[in-house]
């Protein structure tokens, strides 16, 4: 009986942390370039202006994360930008910078933002919203996360959704070292010719966590894994450190 209860309580636990929000995620892909202070330019000075951004009501949240194993991936760092509905007109908003930096003149600023051009080259800028999140700990984002990139084909969209959530919501309570798991979805354009229009996030509290979870023996799919085969390519998986969040 006791662990009847205790399986009722973590079931409503991933119930209540899976409802849809309406939250919007901005992803900006960059890669820093070699030699460049790029990093510090961002956990030093963009962290303060974007603050800012977040007390000028113009953004919820602003996010830092840098690739593990860099140089196996086109990118290096994904900045992730918070908002919802009510700002996303003002979220490509500048902010005063003189406020934000009263030590700097007018030629130091136009320096620094030619610095950070020169440093990193853009990869891609996506907005993408939250489908369904799971969680065992109620502590989204954890230090690791893992993006794994998919191409749903057209008029199966909400048949994949639906085919992701009851397989994780089945499989999320035996999980020995995911911690929380995110489905979204691309918003920002469609087309047949996306690379990836959803997005899983896995989540983990340690690197080694998700090396033992990937060092698990392999076995063939199941008749429910291949029927959510038959209408998505999982394209590609990055894991990500998170380096600094601001509030």
């Amino acid at each position: 009986m006791k662990n009847y209860i205790s399986l009722l309580t973590f079931c409503f636990c991933l119930n209540v942390l899976g409802q849809d929000n309406n939250t919007y995620l901005r992803l900006t892909f960059i890669k820093a370039k070699e030699g460049s202070n790029y990093r510090e330019n961002l956990t030093q000075k963009f962290a303060r202006l974007h603050q800012q951004r977040i007390e000028d009501g113009i953004i919820n949240g602003w996010d830092l994360w840098q690739v593990v194993n860099s140089r196996q991936t086109p990118f290096s760092h994904v900045i992730v930008t918070l908002t919802d509905i009510s700002k996303m007109d003002s979220l490509y908003s500048g902010v005063n910078m003189q406020k934000v930096f009263p030590d700097m003149t007018n030629s130091d600023i136009e320096t620094f933002y030619e610095n950070n051009i020169t440093s990193r080259d853009i990869i891609g800028d996506y907005i993408i919203t939250t489908v369904k999140s799971i969680s065992k700990t109620n502590n989204i984002p954890e230090e690791f996360m893992v993006m794994n990139f998919m191409k749903v084909k057209e008029g199966k969209f909400k048949t994949f959704e639906n085919m992701e959530i009851n397989l994780t919501t089945t499989t999320m309570p035996n999980e020995k070292f995911r911690t929380g798991w995110s489905l979204q979805k691309r918003i920002d354009k469609y087309g047949t010719d996306l690379h990836w229009n959803y997005l899983t996030v896995d989540w983990y509290t340690k690197y080694s966590d998700y090396i033992k979870a990937s060092s698990i023996p392999t076995i063939d799919a199941d008749k429910n894994y291949q029927s959510m085969m038959a209408i998505r390519d999982f394209r590609d998986r990055t894991v990500l450190r998170k380096i600094m969040s601001v509030r």
